[in-house]
């Protein structure tokens, strides 16, 4: 009889994400107000749609090139050279990926040995520990406070390394916290990385979503540090195409091509058609500005109503779709809220405590949703709290 002790270490080492728990435990309920999981509710915009349509009507849906359709890397160049202020060559230095989770395991994989550690700012995304541990990396998490708006600072990431420290792995803007690490700390991260040889791997998928006096900022625009740094998009957010699957990594050509390697022996390519896709949303940029509007005033919805709880302190995240709310003066375990939430309530939310450390006393909300639906949970959420 097979036992879980027969399974490869890799497999066991691998956490359960803590998000997906709440969000399928949430699907036993009819009249749901989800705000637990991080998916736009729009439907994929119609020039995309349309594009991918016309293309499948002609025949299109085989293998292409691993690193993904020349023509749609050539427009990811210009796209990353013009507003990221990266210079990749997109025969080389870019790398077409299943979305912005294919290219953070690809990086996870070819850049981690057995034993290495990672740096991670907590609170942090759980799939995260999952990546590193199916390397068989370990995550070392570096504490951030809610004075410092969930930064992390460069004293904090200093004593966090140990001679055993491959890298750091910074997600901007940030999911769970809605933190957006400014240009100035990134460029103390970046003199950091160099004066201790380690890899900065830079998930910016949400990097069109900020708000405020808040400023977006690629590491890599910095040409010297391009060359020990992996820096991932995708297309889920920001043009609401989570379920096509498309995302894209630039970096050294040795680290691309090594992330070729094994994607060539892993999915081959990502699916033409997602690619197909991507290309028709460069096309239109007009849809991640009508997607951020919508965005942003469901971001001042929820913030104001969340100010009117007593016992909340929502904060003032400055980017992605979420809001990481303190509720440690109503209780002492996240967890129990977010049940008694889900089962009291019909409301969707995550506790703080599957974010890694620094994670408990805070439940995260997502805006990702309609504003009837934000609205309704605020109530909800408020008669529990006042409960």
């Amino acid at each position: 009889m097979f036992e879980e002790s027969d399974l490869a270490r890799r497999a066991t080492r691998m956490p359960e994400s803590g998000i997906r728990e709440i969000f399928d435990a949430a699907q036993a309920y009819d009249e749901l107000y989800d705000m637990s999981i991080g998916e736009p509710d729009f439907a994929t915009p119609a020039p995309i749609a349309e594009a991918v349509g016309d293309a499948i009507g002609a025949g299109v849906g085989n293998y292409t090139q691993t690193l993904g359709r020349e023509g749609l890397r050539e427009a990811l160049s210009s796209k990353l050279r013009t507003q990221n202020g990266i210079d990749a060559k997109p025969g080389s230095e870019l790398i077409v990926t299943p979305g912005a989770m294919g290219a953070i395991f690809a990086a996870t994989q070819v850049l981690c040995e057995d034993g290495d550690e990672v740096l991670v700012p907590a609170p942090y995304w759980p799939n995260y520990a999952g990546h590193l541990a199916s390397a068989g990396a370990t995550l070392v998490a570096v504490p951030t406070t809610q004075e410092e708006n969930f930064v992390p600072t460069i004293d904090a990431i200093r004593a966090a390394a140990t001679e055993d420290t491959v890298g750091i792995l910074l997600n901007t803007p940030t999911n769970p916290t809605g933190a957006v690490i400014p240009p100035h700390r990134l460029r103390e991260v970046g003199a950091f990385l160099d004066e201790s040889d380690l890899w900065g791997i830079l998930d910016e998928t949400y990097e069109d979503l900020v708000y405020d006096d808040a400023t977006h900022h690629s590491l890599a625009s910095d040409s010297p540090l391009f060359e020990r740094t992996i820096t991932i998009h995708s297309f889920s957010k920001s043009y609401a195409m989570t379920g096509w699957r498309l995302g894209y990594a630039s970096g050294p050509a040795r680290v691309i091509s090594a992330m070729r390697v094994l994607q060539e022996h892993t999915i081959s390519c990502a699916a033409e058609p997602s690619q197909i896709a991507a290309s028709a949303a460069l096309d239109h940029p007009e849809v991640v500005e009508e997607i951020h509007a919508a965005f942003a005033d469901r971001r001042a919805l929820i913030l104001n109503r969340l100010r009117d709880i007593d016992g909340i302190e929502p904060g003032n995240p400055k980017g992605a779709f979420y809001v990481f709310a303190d509720v440690s003066a109503v209780t002492d375990s996240s967890r129990e809220l977010t049940m008694r939430l889900l089962e009291d309530a019909n409301v969707g939310s995550v506790p703080g405590s599957v974010f890694g450390p620094g994670g408990e006393g805070f439940l995260r909300f997502s805006y990702a949703t309609d504003t009837d639906t934000i609205r309704e949970a605020m109530n909800r959420f408020q008669r529990v709290v006042e409960s």
